[in-house]
């Protein structure tokens, strides 16, 4: 390769030479100039750092023995600072030792010339490391160029995504359009993915047990069937055992039978697992439960079965001791190591309950061999789908929403229910309709009597475990004074189950502004109030 002379179209560069010797700054300046390089000249080291943060030469041809700093430690100083780090040095030097040589490349050179230099050789390096820098900052600028074009086609699919949902919002019956309250299809428009979904469907993908314990109207039940879907899509075999429908007024045999017949119904294998029940009719009720998912695992071996297990609270009010069933889950965790055919079962338990609660003996107890999933509030970003849905023509949609969010921090039914009031109410255009629609619904008297979660939050809270802890720690929570507390403390776990308090920055809140209005100081005093004890509450 050889460098254009004077007159090309090629752009040439600016180079600083640094060398303490004014004849040799001459004849390199002589040699480059007429090939059209710009030419700064540096008598030291020390000028040659200053120069170059304030010229940005495209290269240095730097001498390495000067007075003061050599050119080694000009070449670190250089290295070291982000504005002149990526200008590429050629050292000159009258010793072409192994070890002089070593050094200028450990420093950070890339390349070296010697003295007595020759002018070919002079343009040839230079024109050289020019080109390969010129082609490393193209190829920076390409990779930056890149990037940013990825993200920004990130942005727009997930842009295209949100507006996919939003339309699909306005093709339905206002309402369609939000749910709050019951189970959401697998396919509702307003259903909204959280990350427990994602983490739910990797635990059940890996043959993990898993447990959801939380509040009320979070949603659990519309994400057991959204997640159920999609496993059957997979080849999965799932079934959803709800213990609200089998009733409370029964004997073990009953209850179990129930189970066994919901998944059977469910499955689609009524008659095969009714033709099996005289071959174990002389076995107990957990015998007959563990040996009939046995039957299922081994006859379709190339199937995983999935048990959705929800309203595991209602067991407490059950007429007989349920430990055995949840001891039977764990065994059916512990068969693992001695079928594999087990390995191929796996559950997920749900409900409005501490373990403790559910379930005294920790050797017997389910909720220590699995992982937990966390279903929390909505994120502002998740319920932007939701503006749509509000106003179709989308004016002032984003605003109404922000005002909603700001009420109920994405508590999910609360969302759902607060959206649906504002759709079905055209005049309200401005922040402040959006506040008097919350009184309205939410934080007048009769609301507070009528409202499913308002109720449940406050029968939770008076109705729990030991409901004057309970309520002073929520007290103490209010104002700011709460004690360390751990997470298993009896109290804490009673304000987590009934809902009203989250954990954010590193302390307990209230869950969110309408629990905040509706159950404040004078409320929680009232009902602490000893002259109020027995009387109804509020």
């Amino acid at each position: 390769m050889n460098p254009s002379p004077v007159g090309s179209d090629e752009p040439r560069g600016t180079v600083l030479v640094v060398d303490d010797i004014a004849a040799n700054r001459n004849l390199l300046r002589e040699t480059l100039e007429p090939h059209g390089y710009e030419v700064l000249l540096a008598a030291s080291g020390e000028t040659a750092i200053d120069v170059a943060l304030r010229a940005h030469p495209d290269l240095l041809l730097l001498d390495v023995n000067m007075l003061g700093i050599d050119g080694f430690e000009t070449c670190r100083q250089l290295k070291a600072r982000q504005e002149t780090s990526g200008q590429p040095i050629i050292f000159i030097t009258a010793n072409d030792g192994t070890e002089s040589l070593v050094e200028a490349f450990r420093v950070g050179g890339v390349d070296y010339v010697t003295k007595p230099f020759k002018a070919e050789e002079v343009l040839m390096r230079v024109h050289t490391h020019l080109e390969i820098s010129r082609l490393n900052r193209a190829l920076r600028d390409q990779n930056q160029e890149l990037s940013s074009l990825n993200r920004a086609l990130q942005a727009e699919v997930r842009r295209r995504q949100q507006a996919e949902q939003s339309l699909s919002l306005l093709g339905q019956q206002q309402a369609e359009r939000f749910h709050a309250g019951g189970t959401l299809r697998h396919d509702a428009p307003c259903y909204i993915e959280r990350q427990a979904d994602r983490d739910l469907l990797a635990a059940l993908q890996a043959g993990e047990f898993s447990h959801i314990l939380t509040s009320r109207q979070m949603g659990k039940s519309s994400l057991v069937a959204r997640i159920a879907h999609m496993l059957r899509r997979q080849g999965t075999l799932v079934a959803s055992l709800d213990l609200a429908a089998l009733g409370t007024n029964l004997t073990p045999d009953q209850w179990y039978d129930g189970l066994i017949a919901r998944i059977g119904w469910q499955l689609q294998i009524e008659d095969e697992l009714e033709s099996l029940a005289s071959q174990w009719e002389r076995h107990g009720p957990v015998q007959r439960f563990i040996a009939t998912l046995g039957h299922i695992l081994e006859s379709r071996p190339d199937q995983r079965l999935v048990l959705f297990v929800d309203e595991l609270d209602v067991v407490r009010g059950l007429p007989f001791s349920t430990g055995e069933f949840f001891a039977a889950i764990r065994e059916c965790y512990n068969r693992r190591s001695e079928s594999a055919a087990f390995t191929r079962l796996t559950f997920t338990l749900l409900g409005v309950a501490s373990p403790s609660e559910l379930i005294a003996q920790e050797s017997m107890t389910p909720f220590n061999i699995g992982g937990r999933i966390e279903l929390h509030d909505f994120s502002w970003p998740e319920i932007l789908p939701l503006a749509r849905g509000l106003r179709p023509d989308g004016q002032g949609a984003e605003e109404l929403l922000e005002r909603i969010y700001f009420w109920t921090h994405g508590h999910p039914y609360l969302t759902q229910k607060f959206c649906r009031a504002v759709a079905a109410d055209n005049s309200v255009q401005t922040t402040t309709e959006v506040d008097e629609l919350c009184a309205k619904h939410f934080l007048g008297r009769k609301a507070v009597e009528q409202d499913d979660n308002l109720l449940f939050v406050r029968e939770r809270l008076l109705r729990g475990m030991d409901p004057a802890c309970c309520l002073r720690l929520y007290r103490s929570i209010r104002v700011g004074s709460a004690p360390e507390v751990s997470d298993n403390d009896p109290a804490l776990v009673g304000l987590r189950l009934s809902g009203i308090v989250r954990f954010a920055e590193g302390r307990w809140v209230v869950r969110n502004r309408i629990y905040e209005r509706v159950f404040d100081i004078p409320w929680t005093d009232r009902v602490l109030s000893p002259a109020t004890a027995h009387a109804k509450p509020a």
